[in-house]
């Protein structure tokens, strides 16, 4: 008669449940999906497109064409913020002006040195626009198609304030910056739509120009460099105020990112969540994913272990196996189960990341993530905002 022992059924039985467990608590099994809008063409509101640009001739010029021909009767007019003595982007501008006259254009003050440029140029163009929703977005950004501007709108209802759209990099990018920034909007999208937004990564936020004056804009974080959807979302945010748009007309797709601009984003979004409202609450999704994430995996090697560490007592052959394939059996159901959740969201939001480098992709997020941590935390903190204000 085959002789297993107690704590041999403890530990199989914790690790299946484990296996089968963990992979639920998991952003990619948790849905994401944004609410129909009844609103039809009559009602759309007239929109302006808000860009703040630094010597980013080249992508205007790649780029700020689509925004420009965009579907949508209701009217628009996009808004650029460039900087003075900027003169390859303004030749860009007085170009693409001749051919689209619903392209303004508004510069910074030269005397404006002791704040964030970034969100004074914000503030310029909130001020600048003549319609009460803005749709806020970058120059390297390109719209999906031409129904971005008439399929975010659709939520510009009584009650709404503000839009928060799904964007990604291009093909260009390496497959584990378009994994990180899927699983980082999946995040941010499910916040905003269970619960009070928390932030909101750059490229496609629209919000009424109300609801940003009326409520003194950047105040109170206008010395920080960057971060200017975080804070937007952050300080305007109340439950129930705040939709999202998953639809793939109204994506938009960003340039795949320098090494320094991919440095740059995560060292300021560190500095930035430190300032932010609801930080515990709204990390604790994914600090919570990621750590029984690792706890599985910790239990499955625990139990091989334990399992050769049987053999080499020489304690029979019945109970190493047990464990053996009780831990091979567990590994497998979790990489399937978190494989199909993963290929799932992927195919939703149309992101070809081979089903193989999920994984591996997952685990390494967490401790990617430390080593920024380490790097901001020998970095220079002044370099995270403006030194007089």
């Amino acid at each position: 008669m085959i002789q297993i022992s107690v704590t041999t059924i403890i530990i199989c039985a914790i690790l299946i449940v484990a296996a089968f467990i963990t992979p639920l608590i998991n952003i990619f099994f948790r849905k994401v999906e944004d609410e129909e809008s009844a609103t039809d063409d009559s009602q759309l509101p007239c929109l302006s497109v808000l860009l703040t640009v630094q010597d980013n001739a080249r992508e205007l010029e790649q780029h700020l064409p689509a925004m420009l021909t965009q579907d949508y009767p209701a009217g628009f007019e996009v808004i650029v913020v460039v900087g003075k003595g900027e003169d390859d982007t303004d030749d860009v501008l007085k170009k693409l002006s001749a051919t689209y006259p619903n392209l303004y254009t508004t510069f910074i003050p030269d005397s404006s040195r002791y704040m964030s440029r970034k969100k004074l140029a914000v503030t310029l163009g909130v001020k600048a626009a003549r319609h009460e929703w803005i749709l806020m977005t970058e120059a390297s950004c390109q719209p999906a198609s031409d129904q971005w501007l008439k399929t975010m709108a659709r939520h510009c209802q009584k009650g709404t304030d503000m839009v928060i759209g799904y964007g990604n990099y291009n093909e260009e990018a390496s497959d584990y910056k378009r994994f990180e920034c899927l699983q980082e909007q999946c995040y941010i999208l499910r916040q905003a739509n269970r619960s009070t937004a928390f932030r909101c990564e750059p490229g496609n936020l629209l919000f009424r120009k109300s609801l940003f004056l009326d409520n003194r804009g950047f105040e109170g974080n206008l010395k920080y460099v960057r971060g200017e959807y975080d804070f937007i979302v952050n300080k305007f945010a109340e439950k129930g105020n705040t939709v999202i748009e998953t639809s793939p007309e109204a994506w938009v797709i960003e340039d795949a990112p320098t090494k320094k601009t991919w440095k740059n984003r995560h060292l300021y979004l560190m500095e930035t969540k430190r300032h932010l409202k609801r930080s515990f609450c709204s990390l604790l999704p994914y600090r919570l994913d990621h750590l029984l994430m690792h706890l599985n995996y910790l239990l499955i090697i625990g139990c091989a272990c334990y399992a050769y560490w049987l053999m080499r007592q020489g304690n029979g052959l019945t109970e190493p196996w047990v464990l053996w394939g009780t831990a091979i059996g567990g590994f497998l159901i979790t990489i399937v189960m978190r494989i199909i959740f993963a290929r799932k969201t992927c195919l939703q939001f149309d992101e070809d990341i081979p089903f193989w480098k999920i994984i591996p992709f997952e685990v390494s997020r967490c401790w990617r993530n430390l080593i920024w941590r380490i790097r901001y935390f020998f970095s220079d903190k002044y370099s995270f905002i403006c030194h007089k204000v």
